[in-house]
């Protein structure tokens, strides 16, 4: 029998409890990376675990070996026929899971999204590392910060149907526009999913534009590629590359000077606000305001309008601090 179906009744966050649960009744819960065994989303299940252990739930995660929309949807469909109390997901494609989201929510099960959005979806909540307006505004305002307040970019990205990260490309462009209106953007690429397509795409863009000033990528699969792309072109000190990407997917880079920051946040404490956020819920809880979670040390804000629950402001890692970070 699953949490969801002994609710005793909504519970006002941080100042009520529930009675002790059967020991066979444990919260069952499951997140769905875009894609399995890259460092950021194993950083996210050690997080994950670490909840779990602390909350006394049961956590699985699984995810795609790409980033493919259908492979990840037969995950989310999988975990709803194993009747999980509690299923997260970090869309690839809203448009492909709209469907399963709604009948999944249908059966009584918490549907969150975490990591990226699906805002036109029925998901009930979205565990945001940062908003994609601060997100965007952090990458390009770094960029600016050491190539000047003129010149060309290059975007490589990951798939288009990933919403966050035409969120945050939106975000870069509407920067560029309103505070930087001499640097030029001369391409938005997307790619495969591989530090391979992006390597391609960053060459090609710096063989278009000699001149080019700064090659940003939108994920830690494009990351390693434009910045290989930087130092086989002999170009590192020349050409800035820049993205979301883990600490230890850039430190090398970093520590070249191919890629002189990397923006992202701590995908582990990611993991654990997913996982208690969902145990919350699952064990009748609301969210209505900004509150406290006691394993992450922090107050975690809470955006209603979009029904958005927020862990913080971007981090910036650089040579300076990289080394003090392992994920």
């Amino acid at each position: 029998m699953s949490h969801r179906n002994t609710l005793l009744g909504a519970v006002a966050l941080g100042f009520a409890s529930l009675p002790a649960l059967a020991q066979d009744d444990t919260t069952r819960i499951a997140f769905i990376p875009q894609i399995a065994g890259i460092p950021y989303y194993v950083a996210m299940e050690e997080g994950g675990q670490r909840a779990a252990e602390e909350l006394g739930v049961e956590y699985v995660q699984e995810g795609p070996t790409s980033t493919n929309a259908a492979d990840q949807l037969r995950i989310f469909e999988s975990f709803v026929n194993q009747d999980f109390d509690v299923i997260a997901i970090s869309p690839l494609d809203e448009e492909t899971l709209k469907p399963a989201i709604s009948r999944a929510i249908e059966q009584g099960i918490v549907v969150l999204t975490s990591d990226a959005d699906a805002p036109g979806s029925d998901r009930q909540f979205f565990v945001a590392q940062a908003l994609d307006r601060d997100l965007g505004y952090t990458l390009l305002d770094e960029a600016v910060a050491r190539i000047g307040e003129s010149g060309k970019i290059a975007i490589v990205s990951d798939s288009p149907s990933i919403q966050s990260m035409q969120n945050w490309i939106a975000a870069i462009q509407e920067r560029a526009e309103s505070t930087y209106p001499e640097i030029e953007i001369v391409s938005v690429d997307h790619t495969d999913g591989t530090a391979q397509r992006a390597y391609q795409f960053a060459t090609d863009a710096m063989t278009r534009n000699p001149d080019l000033k700064a090659l940003l990528g939108m994920a830690s699969t494009t990351c390693p590629g434009i910045a290989q792309a930087v130092e086989a072109a002999g170009a590192t000190g020349e050409v800035l590359s820049a993205g979301y990407c883990s600490p230890n997917t850039a430190r090398d880079y970093i520590k070249s000077g191919a890629m002189p920051y990397s923006v992202l946040w701590n995908p582990a404490d990611l993991g654990y606000l997913t996982v208690w956020v969902g145990d919350h819920l699952a064990n009748g809880g609301e969210i209505t305001g900004s509150f406290e979670v006691e394993g992450l040390e922090r107050t975690i804000e809470y955006l209603p309008e979009d029904q958005v629950i927020l862990l913080g402001q971007p981090a910036v890692f650089t040579e300076e601090n990289v080394d003090d970070f392992d994920f």
